[in-house]
C-alpha cells in the first residue's frame, strides 16, 4: 500500500473512542527512530440500527495510533471523518451525515505516532430509505443561511412514534432518532452528546442522553416529582438543570375556583457533582393568582406556571420561563431566592420602546453574549396576535427592559404555543414559530436568510437549534 507523510494535530472528544480532527498541512518532522508502518487487518461498514443516513465502521488495525474512514459519492472525492484514537487493536468510527437512499464509497485510514498512513480499499454502501411515516417538510427559501445544521424534534400527531431530526441546508436528513412518541427538547451540548425528552417503549417518559449514532448513554428524571418536565435541558461543564413537574391539591375557593383543585406545580431541578442537587419548587415561591388572565383557575386541573425553558446566566444564576404567568423570573442558585420578576402580574421592570409593553405567552429564554436576553414572544394576548423573536436590554439596577431588537415576519406568523430564538454566532438569529410551522433564519436586520416549511399541522417542531457539526 503507498505511504504518506503527514503532520497530525489531535483534538479529543467523547464518542466510543476519543474523536481527534485532523491538523494543519505543514511538513511533518521525521522522527529520530523507526516506526512501524500501520496494518489495516480488517474494515467492516455496518448500516447503524438507530438511523439510515449514518454508517458504522468498525476497524481491526495494527501499528496504528489513530484510524478515520474517508467517504463519498464520488470514489474520487472523499472527505473524512475526524479521527478515532486507538486503544486495543480495534475501533469503531461514526461515519455521520450522509443522506438517504444513496451510494457511497468508503474505506479506513490508519496513521501511526510518526504520522504514517495507510488507506484501505474502496468499499460500497448504500443507505436505506427513510421511515414511510417520517415528518414532511421542505425548504422554502435559501439565501445565505449559517452554516451547519439544524435540530427538530416532532410531536408524533396521531402516530405512535416520532423523531428526533437533523437536516442540512438543503432540508436533507442527515440524523434521525425514532421514539415511542413525540419529541420535545432535542438540543447538543458542548460534548457532543445530544439530549432529548422523549419515551422508548414504556409510558414513563423523561430525557435520554445519546452519541452522535443515537445510543442511548443516560437516562434523567425529576427525583423530587412524579414526572420530568419536557421542555428543557440545559447543561454547563458538568452542571445540568431540567425540570420536575407534578400536582397538588389545593382549596381554590377564594379565587372561584374548586376545593379539591389539582395545582400543577414544577420543580427546577440542579446537579451540580459532587454538590448536593438544588430543588427550587413553584409551590414554595410563587401564588395561583399569578396567572396570566387568560389561564382557567376554576376547572378540577389549574396549570397556573408552566415551566417552559431555563438557561444559566453569566453570574452562576438561573433564568427561568414560566409561560402561564407570562415571566421570566431570575433564581439564586444556592439560595433560591428570587432575584428578579421580568413580566407578568410580578413585573419589577419598566419595559421601554416595545409597542406591547411587553411579551405574552413566551417560549425560551437565553442570555446573549452582549448581555441581553432573547426569548420567542408567542404573542398569544397581544392585540393582534402575532409572534416575534426579541431582544430585551436590562438594567438589573435600574429595573428597566428596553426592546433592542425584534423580528416580525411579513406577513405575521402567529404560533400560539412552542417556539424559540436562537441568536447565532454570525449575529443572525434562527426563529421556529412552532404551530406556524416555518422556521426562518434572519440576519441582524431582519432579512430571512434560509426558511423551512413544516407540511403538518399535528407534527410541529417543538424546537430547533442550529449547530455547527455531527460530530
Amino acid at each position: 500500500m503507498k505511504t504518506v507523510l503527514i503532520h497530525l494535530a489531535v483534538l479529543v472528544a467523547t464518542l466510543s473512542a476519543a474523536i481527534v480532527h485532523p491538523g494543519c498541512k505543514e511538513e511533518p518532522t521525521q522522527p529520530p527512530y523507526s516506526v512501524p508502518t500501520p496494518e489495516l487487518h480488517s474494515v467492516a461498514i455496518e448500516p447503524n440500527p438507530h438511523n439510515v443516513v449514518s454508517a458504522v465502521a468498525r476497524i481491526n488495525t495494527s501499528n496504528a495510533r489513530f484510524v478515520a474512514v474517508e467517504y463519498g459519492t464520488d470514489s474520487l472525492s472523499l472527505q473524512m471523518t475526524p479521527y478515532a484514537t486507538v486503544e486495543g487493536d480495534s475501533v469503531t468510527v461514526p461515519v455521520l451525515g450522509l443522506h438517504a437512499n444513496t451510494q457511497y464509497f468508503l474505506r479506513g485510514v490508519a496513521v501511526t505516532p510518526g504520522s504514517i498512513v495507510v488507506r484501505g480499499e474502496l468499499q460500497s454502501f448504500t443507505t436505506d430509505t427513510l421511515p414511510g411515516d417520517f415528518p414532511r417538510f421542505t425548504k422554502t427559501f435559501g439565501g445565505n443561511p449559517s452554516p451547519g445544521y439544524v435540530m427538530l424534534g416532532f410531536n408524533a400527531g396521531s402516530l405512535t412514534q416520532s423523531y428526533a431530526v437533523i437536516i442540512d441546508n438543503d432540508a436533507n436528513v442527515v440524523f434521525h432518532r425514532v421514539f415511542a412518541g413525540p419529541v420535545f427538547d432535542f438540543q447538543k451540548h458542548a460534548d457532543g452528546t445530544y439530549t432529548a425528552w422523549a419515551r422508548l417503549t414504556t409510558e414513563q417518559q423523561r430525557f435520554y442522553r445519546m452519541d452522535p449514532l443515537g445510543n442511548i448513554l443516560q437516562e434523567y428524571q425529576s427525583t423530587a416529582m412524579e414526572g420530568t418536565g419536557p421542555h428543557e435541558f440545559r447543561q454547563q461543564g458538568t452542571s445540568y438543570v431540567y425540570f420536575g413537574m407534578g400536582f397538588r391539591e389545593m382549596d381554590l375557593t377564594k379565587i372561584g375556583g374548586r376545593v379539591d383543585a389539582r395545582v400543577r406545580g414544577l420543580t427546577v431541578e440542579l446537579f451540580r457533582p459532587p454538590a448536593p442537587e438544588f430543588i427550587w419548587s413553584t409551590f414554595d415561591h410563587f401564588l395561583v393568582t399569578d396567572a396570566a388572565p387568560d389561564i382557567d383557575l376554576t376547572g378540577a386541573t389549574v396549570n397556573p406556571w408552566h415551566g417552559n425553558a431555563i438557561d444559566f446566566d453569566t453570574d452562576g444564576n438561573l433564568l427561568v420561563s414560566f409561560r402561564n404567568s407570562d415571566e421570566i423570573t431570575k433564581i439564586n442558585s444556592q439560595t433560591g431566592e428570587i432575584i428578579w420578576r421580568l413580566g407578568g402580574r410580578r413585573n419589577q421592570f419598566t419595559f421601554f420602546n416595545d409597542q406591547f409593553s411587553g411579551f405574552s405567552h413566551q417560549h425560551a429564554i437565553r442570555r446573549l453574549p452582549n448581555g441581553n436576553i432573547i426569548l420567542f414572544d408567542n404573542g398569544n394576548l397581544h392585540s393582534p396576535q402575532l409572534s416575534r423573536a426579541v431582544e430585551y436590554s436590562l438594567d438589573e439596577t435600574a429595573l428597566t427592559a428596553t426592546l433592542v431588537w425584534e423580528y416580525r415576519p411579513d406577513p405575521p406568523l402567529y404560533g400560539n404555543a412552542l417556539g424559540f430564538a436562537q441568536r447565532l454566532a454570525n449575529g443572525n438569529t434562527l426563529v421556529c414559530f412552532g404551530p406556524a410551522l416555518r422556521i426562518i433564519e434572519v440576519d441582524a436586520a431582519g432579512m430571512k436568510q434560509w426558511e423551512i416549511t413544516l407540511e403538518e399541522a399535528s407534527r410541529p417542531v417543538y424546537r430547533a437549534f442550529r449547530i455547527d457539526s455531527l460530530y
